[in-house]
């Protein structure tokens, strides 16, 4: 996973999404942005994504 971008690949393995359909969802639920650059594969600016996991990781720490 180099470059400033994660593909859709690398969002399904962060967030263990098996499918497609899966990360459509959470993009339609708000839960992820839209991709920054879509084409094939579409592609996420890391520093959203990574904030996004910093935050579910804050949100764990805090319900331990």
């Amino acid at each position: 996973m180099t470059g400033i971008y994660y593909t859709t690949s690398d969002i399904k393995q962060i967030f263990c999404f098996k499918s497609d359909t899966a990360l459509k969802a959470k993009i339609r639920e708000g839960f992820l942005p839209e991709a920054d650059l879509e084409g094939r594969p579409n592609k996420w600016l890391k520093v959203k994504i990574d904030d996004i996991v910093e935050k579910l990781n804050d949100y764990e720490k805090d319900e331990a």
